[in-house]
Protein backbone atom coordinates (compact mmCIF):
# COMPACT_ATOMS: atom_id res chain seq x y z
CA UNK A 1 0.00 0.00 0.00
CA UNK A 2 2.56 2.30 1.01
CA UNK A 3 4.59 1.63 -2.66
CA UNK A 4 0.98 2.19 -4.58
CA UNK A 5 0.83 5.53 -2.27
CA UNK A 6 4.53 6.50 -3.25
CA UNK A 7 3.83 6.03 -7.17
CA UNK A 8 0.79 7.60 -7.05
CA UNK A 9 2.15 10.71 -5.14
CA UNK A 10 4.79 11.08 -7.99
CA UNK A 11 2.56 10.37 -10.64
CA UNK A 12 0.00 13.80 -9.52
CA UNK A 13 3.62 15.58 -8.85
CA UNK A 14 4.91 15.17 -11.99
CA UNK A 15 1.37 15.61 -13.77
CA UNK A 16 0.53 19.00 -11.80
CA UNK A 17 4.21 20.16 -11.95
CA UNK A 18 4.19 19.96 -15.96
CA UNK A 19 0.53 21.64 -16.44
CA UNK A 20 1.74 24.85 -13.99
CA UNK A 21 4.93 25.13 -16.20
CA UNK A 22 2.88 25.19 -19.35
CA UNK A 23 0.42 27.52 -18.27
CA UNK A 24 3.57 29.85 -16.82
CA UNK A 25 5.27 29.08 -20.41
CA UNK A 26 2.07 30.42 -22.11
CA UNK A 27 1.77 33.60 -20.31
CA UNK A 28 5.75 34.36 -20.38
CA UNK A 29 6.02 34.68 -16.69
CA UNK A 30 8.72 33.50 -14.44
CA UNK A 31 8.85 30.88 -12.30
CA UNK A 32 8.44 32.24 -8.80
CA UNK A 33 9.91 28.72 -6.85
CA UNK A 34 8.59 28.62 -3.71
CA UNK A 35 4.94 29.84 -5.18
CA UNK A 36 5.76 27.08 -8.10
CA UNK A 37 6.39 23.88 -5.56
CA UNK A 38 3.42 24.92 -2.64
CA UNK A 39 0.92 24.78 -5.69
CA UNK A 40 2.64 21.51 -6.88
CA UNK A 41 2.85 19.79 -3.53
CA UNK A 42 -0.87 21.06 -2.44
CA UNK A 43 -2.00 19.35 -5.86
CA UNK A 44 -0.45 16.07 -5.44
CA UNK A 45 -1.61 16.11 -1.98
CA UNK A 46 -5.34 16.42 -2.78
CA UNK A 47 -5.50 14.41 -5.17
CA UNK A 48 -3.31 11.58 -4.42
CA UNK A 49 -6.13 11.54 -1.12
CA UNK A 50 -9.04 12.05 -3.25
CA UNK A 51 -10.21 8.70 -3.57
CA UNK A 52 -10.42 8.08 0.01
CA UNK A 53 -12.49 10.99 0.51
CA UNK A 54 -16.20 11.13 1.02
CA UNK A 55 -18.63 12.14 -1.74
CA UNK A 56 -19.16 15.70 -0.49
CA UNK A 57 -15.15 16.29 -0.24
CA UNK A 58 -14.97 15.00 -3.60
CA UNK A 59 -17.48 17.58 -5.26
CA UNK A 60 -15.57 20.25 -3.17
CA UNK A 61 -11.96 19.16 -4.40
CA UNK A 62 -13.46 19.02 -8.11
CA UNK A 63 -14.50 22.53 -8.21
CA UNK A 64 -11.84 23.98 -5.98
CA UNK A 65 -8.49 22.18 -6.30
CA UNK A 66 -8.28 24.22 -10.15
CA UNK A 67 -8.84 27.46 -8.26
CA UNK A 68 -6.65 27.21 -5.60
CA UNK A 69 -3.58 26.00 -7.69
CA UNK A 70 -4.00 29.25 -10.26
CA UNK A 71 -4.22 31.03 -7.15
CA UNK A 72 -0.54 29.67 -5.84
CA UNK A 73 1.90 29.10 -8.50
CA UNK A 74 2.00 32.76 -9.38
CA UNK A 75 1.49 36.09 -8.24
CA UNK A 76 -1.50 37.56 -10.19
CA UNK A 77 -2.06 41.32 -11.30
CA UNK A 78 -5.96 42.05 -10.55
CA UNK A 79 -9.02 39.42 -11.25
CA UNK A 80 -8.60 39.19 -15.04
CA UNK A 81 -5.20 38.09 -14.97
CA UNK A 82 -6.18 35.60 -12.23
CA UNK A 83 -8.92 34.23 -14.53
CA UNK A 84 -6.66 34.15 -17.68
CA UNK A 85 -4.60 31.97 -15.74
CA UNK A 86 -7.13 29.97 -14.41
CA UNK A 87 -8.41 29.28 -18.10
CA UNK A 88 -5.43 28.29 -19.29
CA UNK A 89 -4.54 26.09 -16.72
CA UNK A 90 -8.13 24.06 -16.91
CA UNK A 91 -7.30 24.20 -20.79
CA UNK A 92 -3.32 22.78 -20.47
CA UNK A 93 -5.35 20.13 -17.75
CA UNK A 94 -7.78 18.74 -20.27
CA UNK A 95 -5.78 18.83 -23.24
CA UNK A 96 -2.89 17.05 -21.64
CA UNK A 97 -5.60 14.10 -20.52
CA UNK A 98 -7.10 14.02 -24.29
CA UNK A 99 -3.18 13.47 -25.50
CA UNK A 100 -2.12 10.86 -23.06
CA UNK A 101 -5.58 9.00 -24.46
CA UNK A 102 -4.65 9.11 -27.96
CA UNK A 103 -1.44 8.60 -27.68
CA UNK A 104 -2.03 5.33 -25.71
CA UNK A 105 -4.92 4.71 -28.63
CA UNK A 106 -2.27 5.14 -31.13
CA UNK A 107 0.85 3.15 -29.74
CA UNK A 108 -1.20 0.61 -27.81
CA UNK A 109 0.22 1.24 -23.98
CA UNK A 110 -1.70 2.11 -21.33
CA UNK A 111 0.06 5.67 -20.44
CA UNK A 112 -2.68 5.89 -18.24
CA UNK A 113 -0.77 3.71 -15.76
CA UNK A 114 0.62 5.64 -12.80
CA UNK A 115 4.22 4.65 -13.02
CA UNK A 116 4.25 5.11 -16.85
CA UNK A 117 2.48 8.77 -16.82
CA UNK A 118 4.96 9.66 -14.35
CA UNK A 119 7.74 8.83 -15.97
CA UNK A 120 6.29 10.38 -19.29
CA UNK A 121 5.11 13.79 -17.59
CA UNK A 122 8.76 14.09 -15.92
CA UNK A 123 10.13 13.68 -19.31
CA UNK A 124 7.67 16.35 -21.07
CA UNK A 125 8.50 18.53 -18.08
CA UNK A 126 12.34 18.48 -18.23
CA UNK A 127 11.75 19.45 -22.25
CA UNK A 128 9.75 22.13 -21.35
CA UNK A 129 12.53 23.71 -18.73
CA UNK A 130 15.22 22.74 -21.71
CA UNK A 131 13.57 24.13 -23.82
CA UNK A 132 13.08 27.31 -22.05
CA UNK A 133 16.46 27.87 -20.81
CA UNK A 134 18.44 27.32 -23.95
CA UNK A 135 15.51 29.98 -25.39
CA UNK A 136 16.64 32.55 -22.41
CA UNK A 137 20.23 31.70 -22.87
CA UNK A 138 20.25 32.80 -26.30
CA UNK A 139 18.35 36.10 -25.22
CA UNK A 140 20.82 37.13 -22.77
CA UNK A 141 23.49 36.33 -25.42
CA UNK A 142 21.88 38.90 -27.73
CA UNK A 143 21.03 41.70 -25.15
CA UNK A 144 22.83 44.66 -23.63
CA UNK A 145 23.12 45.09 -20.16
CA UNK A 146 24.63 48.22 -18.70
CA UNK A 147 24.78 50.17 -15.05
CA UNK A 148 22.23 53.34 -15.15
CA UNK A 149 21.67 55.31 -12.11
CA UNK A 150 18.45 56.54 -11.37
CA UNK A 151 18.28 59.76 -9.22
CA UNK A 152 14.65 60.88 -7.56
CA UNK A 153 14.56 63.51 -4.99
CA UNK A 154 18.63 63.93 -4.95
CA UNK A 155 19.01 60.31 -3.97
CA UNK A 156 20.99 57.93 -6.60
CA UNK A 157 19.40 54.36 -6.90
CA UNK A 158 21.88 51.98 -8.70
CA UNK A 159 20.37 49.77 -11.72
CA UNK A 160 20.95 47.23 -13.84
CA UNK A 161 19.57 48.41 -16.94
CA UNK A 162 18.38 47.01 -20.42
CA UNK A 163 19.71 48.99 -23.43
CA UNK A 164 16.09 48.06 -25.68
CA UNK A 165 16.10 49.84 -29.09
CA UNK A 166 12.51 48.96 -29.34
CA UNK A 167 11.15 51.06 -26.51
CA UNK A 168 10.48 54.46 -27.39
CA UNK A 169 8.13 55.58 -25.09
CA UNK A 170 7.88 59.41 -24.71
CA UNK A 171 5.48 61.10 -21.73
CA UNK A 172 2.71 62.59 -24.18
CA UNK A 173 2.65 65.85 -21.88
CA UNK A 174 6.35 66.92 -21.72
CA UNK A 175 8.11 64.44 -24.77
CA UNK A 176 10.59 63.34 -21.96
CA UNK A 177 11.63 59.64 -22.55
CA UNK A 178 10.12 57.04 -20.48
CA UNK A 179 12.15 54.37 -18.84
CA UNK A 180 10.35 51.22 -17.37
CA UNK A 181 11.05 50.12 -13.88
CA UNK A 182 10.60 46.33 -12.45
CA UNK A 183 8.40 46.10 -9.47
CA UNK A 184 11.46 45.51 -6.87
CA UNK A 185 13.10 48.27 -8.31
CA UNK A 186 10.46 50.33 -7.59
CA UNK A 187 9.53 49.19 -3.73
CA UNK A 188 13.21 50.01 -3.53
CA UNK A 189 12.20 54.03 -4.13
CA UNK A 190 10.56 55.68 -1.78
CA UNK A 191 6.78 56.50 -3.02
CA UNK A 192 6.95 54.58 -5.72
CA UNK A 193 5.52 51.70 -3.92
CA UNK A 194 2.82 51.71 -1.13
CA UNK A 195 0.21 54.31 -0.21
CA UNK A 196 2.00 57.03 -1.04
CA UNK A 197 2.14 55.63 -4.84
CA UNK A 198 -1.26 57.11 -6.02
CA UNK A 199 0.06 60.80 -5.01
CA UNK A 200 3.09 60.72 -6.88
CA UNK A 201 1.92 59.70 -10.18
CA UNK A 202 1.78 62.08 -12.64
CA UNK A 203 -0.06 60.24 -15.80
CA UNK A 204 0.45 57.12 -17.59
CA UNK A 205 1.44 55.58 -21.01
CA UNK A 206 0.28 53.23 -23.12
CA UNK A 207 2.84 50.39 -23.50
CA UNK A 208 2.22 47.84 -27.05
CA UNK A 209 3.84 44.45 -26.18
CA UNK A 210 3.68 41.28 -28.71
CA UNK A 211 0.93 39.83 -25.41
CA UNK A 212 -1.05 42.40 -25.61
CA UNK A 213 -1.33 46.14 -24.18
CA UNK A 214 -1.03 47.96 -20.74
CA UNK A 215 -1.46 51.23 -19.57
CA UNK A 216 1.61 51.86 -17.16
CA UNK A 217 1.32 55.16 -14.36
CA UNK A 218 4.73 57.21 -14.52
CA UNK A 219 6.61 58.70 -12.24
CA UNK A 220 8.86 61.89 -12.43
CA UNK A 221 13.17 61.41 -12.10
CA UNK A 222 15.51 63.92 -11.48
CA UNK A 223 17.39 62.43 -14.34
CA UNK A 224 18.84 58.84 -15.62
CA UNK A 225 22.79 58.51 -15.87
CA UNK A 226 24.46 56.60 -18.39
CA UNK A 227 27.92 56.37 -19.30
CA UNK A 228 28.43 59.94 -17.95
CA UNK A 229 25.34 60.97 -20.01
CA UNK A 230 22.37 62.32 -18.21
CA UNK A 231 19.06 62.18 -19.05
CA UNK A 232 15.69 64.11 -17.47
CA UNK A 233 12.67 61.38 -17.99
CA UNK A 234 9.84 59.77 -16.67
CA UNK A 235 9.44 56.05 -15.11
CA UNK A 236 6.63 54.01 -16.20
CA UNK A 237 6.15 51.50 -12.94
CA UNK A 238 5.69 47.98 -14.12
CA UNK A 239 4.19 45.73 -11.89
CA UNK A 240 6.15 42.93 -12.52
CA UNK A 241 9.82 41.72 -12.44
CA UNK A 242 12.33 40.85 -15.09
CA UNK A 243 15.01 38.53 -16.02
CA UNK A 244 18.43 39.90 -15.25
CA UNK A 245 17.57 43.41 -15.25
CA UNK A 246 15.58 46.34 -13.26
CA UNK A 247 15.12 48.60 -15.44
CA UNK A 248 14.50 48.98 -19.59
CA UNK A 249 15.76 51.96 -20.47
CA UNK A 250 14.46 54.64 -23.47
CA UNK A 251 16.27 54.16 -27.13
CA UNK A 252 17.94 57.52 -26.76
CA UNK A 253 19.37 56.89 -23.48
CA UNK A 254 22.51 54.62 -24.88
Amino acid sequence: MKVYVEVVLLNNLALDALIAYAVLILRRRKVRKLRFLSAVAVGAAVATAYPLLPEWAEIVVRVMLAPVMAALFEKHHGIKDYITSLALFCAVTFALGGTVAGASYLIGVDLNGYLILAVVAAAALMTLVGARCIVRAGAKMRRRVCRANIVVDGKEFRAEALCDTGNALTDPVSGLPVIIVSESFAEGVGGWHGKERSRMIEGFVELSTVSGGASLPIVKVDGVRVGGRETQAYAALSERNFDGYEVILQNTMF
